[in-house]
């Protein structure tokens, strides 16, 4: 059997507007260009992970005035059976200002992404395999209700918590259910500021390392991933133990897995995984937005083709490396 992902995803209609600078209070302003796109992190990690070759079931609700999106996000190669569509609801907006220089200011109105319920999830998951994986970000509700859900089913799950909210913590969101966390280096260090005992060292080159070690100790997960732009990321994957023997994380990417290993102290149970960037030229970079989102569709789409591969690896994260 196939391993399948399936993505609790927020569903948006991206209003872009170009400006000559970012509105001021009280100021009128016209803009130069409107652009009208398909959005939202969720639905932009399942497009990515579709487009990589996943089996993408998209779970969400939209408007009326989504319809269009839902159609694209099925070109895509998601199966969008489980997206609801809401009479009374209009679809998750975002309403963006860009100016001259490339920054942006961001509004984002829920919608229906902030109608998904617990319900939901259990409608979803019953059609599920033991070993699929969850996908989820931080833009809708019925986040927590479908972690746990998905756990009494026996799937993975990979959380992006973003945006991160600064209750994360104090709302007992159910993290500790969590398979692997990917946070970008913001979000990691906003995550880190809700443990009073979490240290923050300034030594650059072991800065996220460091901090993602004690948020992972806290929270008592199995693998935190940073993504760290242009720097590439980093990979804290705890051992793991089948059937008494140790399952180191292994790669196939040119390196073994002792020198993958090698960061990690001979009784130090936490793996520390380095990936550079591809060397992409600068001035062949067109556009950023949703690169995040896009790394974590491929990067789950990734998972499950070599869990596929592998079937023994599902449940012991050995395919991280190689994934990264």
């Amino acid at each position: 059997m196939q391993l399948k992902i399936y993505s609790l995803a927020s569903i948006n209609i991206d209003e872009v507007y170009h400006v000559p600078h970012i509105v001021k209070p009280g100021e009128t302003l016209s803009s130069t260009q409107r652009q009208e796109n398909a959005g939202g992190k969720g639905a932009n990690a399942s497009v990515a992970a579709a487009r990589a070759g996943a089996k993408v079931h998209i779970v969400g609700k939209i408007g009326h005035d989504g319809l269009w999106v839902r159609d694209l996000l099925s070109s895509s190669g998601a199966n969008t059976d489980l997206i609801s569509v809401l009479d009374d609801t209009a679809t998750g907006r975002a309403i963006i200002q860009v100016d001259t220089h490339g920054e942006n200011s961001i509004v984002l109105f829920p919608g229906a992404n902030y109608k998904v319920s617990k319900d939901d999830a259990c409608r979803a998951f019953s059609q599920c395999s033991a070993g699929d994986w969850l996908l989820l970000t931080n833009e809708t509700t019925g986040v927590a209700d479908a972690i746990a859900q998905a756990r009494a089913c026996g799937m993975q799950i990979l959380w992006n918590p973003a945006p991160m909210t600064a209750d994360m913590v104090s709302s007992k969101q159910p993290v500790d259910m969590v398979d692997i966390l990917v946070l970008n280096e913001t979000e990691l260090i906003a995550l880190a500021r809700q443990y009073d005992s979490i240290g923050m060292t300034e030594d650059a080159d072991e800065k996220y390392t460091s901090i993602g070690r004690q948020v992972l100790d806290r929270l008592g997960i199995r693998a935190i991933i940073v993504t760290l732009g242009s720097d590439g990321s980093v990979g804290l994957v705890r051992r793991t133990r089948v059937n008494s023997h140790e399952v180191l994380v292994s790669s196939d990417s040119g390196s073994s897995s002792q020198s993958v290993a090698s960061s990690a102290k001979s009784d130090d149970d936490i793996v520390v995984i380095r990936m550079g960037c591809a060397p992409v030229k600068k001035e062949l970079i067109k556009d950023t937005t949703a690169a995040g989102d896009t790394w974590v569709g491929y990067f789950t789409a990734e998972l499950v083709r070599l869990q596929n591969a592998s079937p023994e690896s599902v449940g012991s994260l050995a395919s991280v490396t190689p994934t990264m």
